[in-house]
């Protein structure tokens, strides 16, 4: 009887699943990796500093009428997060290049009343950029008191509790099948690497796409580009032609989905929603095109030198970005590491 037609991501969703290795979630070195979330500097580094001209207020009857006319004389938009007046002391200006001894000559200048101030100005060290993070927001303060609304989100990232272990044994679960497409690269003469696309909100297995990278026989066949053909290829798209791979357990027939009305596209767009795992980090092309896709997470293992997700650049951080997708590193870093090495080394 001839076997029906299948869809690819099906076809693949569970021949995969069937290998009760990957599916076993006890193994040795189960937990034993770290995750970290890859993010912008001015998340994780400190805040830049500026040096403003701070005078006190003596009489403090005065100190409503001086904050109303530095605000509508001297306006600081780009200090807007900090107070103008902390305790008794009040930011007059930024102070640039001003000499010091000029500073309150130059305010009178322009219209200010300086009745009530001390007449003796001072430099003052300020945080000029909002605080993003309650760590930034508490180093901040130390210097000058400023406005914080808390990212709880991003907080639970910062801090390593937005998966859990039943989270993190999946993850595992899915670069392990990763990894064992990357071995196949690896026979296939290529960079040795890996790539799985899932879909987190479905129920089951989740797989969409496995693919490895095939650079020895197409120069742009990286891993994350694979599989996101083979996902484009569900959907009625796709590029590349695919042959059997039975080295990773996925039978492909090489059948394309027709575009028309026999075989309409369904589900989001491309990879819209979807979770990538990489056992590398991707280039500077492969981070693009995640972008184009609109993967939701990206998860590699290990970093390489020409990584465009947290080692040369963030590419998903890019200001002017029409979508946006988190990035996590380390699942089973040494593994996927030890791969790539045997296909650099010829092991």
């Amino acid at each position: 009887r001839k076997r029906p037609k299948m869809d690819l991501a099906v076809d693949v969703t569970k021949q995969m699943c069937a290998d009760e290795s990957l599916r076993d979630f006890s193994r040795e070195g189960t937990l034993s990796w770290n995750l970290e979330p890859v993010l912008h500097d001015d998340i994780t580094g400190d805040l830049p500093l500026v040096d403003v001209f701070v005078d006190t207020i003596v009489e403090k009857k005065h100190t409503s009428r001086l904050i109303q006319e530095l605000n509508v004389l001297y306006p600081i938009p780009s200090l807007q997060h900090l107070k103008r007046v902390y305790k008794t002391d009040v930011i007059l200006s930024i102070a640039g290049d001003a000499a010091l001894e000029q500073c309150l000559d130059r305010l009178k200048a322009g219209g200010l009343d300086a009745t009530g101030l001390s007449g003796v100005p001072r430099r003052q060290r300020v945080c000029s950029a909002s605080p993003k993070t309650r760590r930034q927001f508490q180093e901040a303060t130390l210097l000058w008191p400023c406005n914080f609304h808390e990212d709880k989100y991003l907080e639970k990232v910062l801090a390593g509790r937005l998966f859990t272990v039943k989270d993190k044994l999946q993850q595992q679960r899915f670069m392990e099948m990763a990894l064992k497409a990357a071995r196949v690269s690896v026979t296939m003469g290529g960079c040795g690497t890996g790539a799985v696309i899932v879909d987190p909100k479905m129920s089951g297995t989740q797989v969409i796409a496995v693919g490895y990278d095939e650079r020895g026989g197409h120069p742009l066949k990286h891993a994350a580009m694979v599989a996101v053909d083979l996902v484009a290829r569900g959907q009625g798209g796709g590029t590349w032609e695919v042959k059997c791979r039975d080295e990773i357990g996925v039978e492909n027939k090489n059948e394309h989905k027709k575009s028309g009305s026999e075989n309409t596209k369904t589900g989001p767009y491309l990879c819209t929603g979807y979770d990538i795992y990489l056992t590398r980090e991707p280039c500077a092309m492969c981070a693009m095109a995640l972008v184009h896709s609109r993967v939701r997470r990206v998860f590699y293992g290990s970093s390489t030198s020409s990584g465009a997700l947290g080692t040369n650049a963030v590419v998903h951080c890019l200001k002017g970005l029409n979508h946006r997708y988190e990035v996590f590193r380390g699942v089973l870093a040494r593994r996927c590491e030890d791969v790539w090495r045997s296909a650099t080394d010829g092991s």
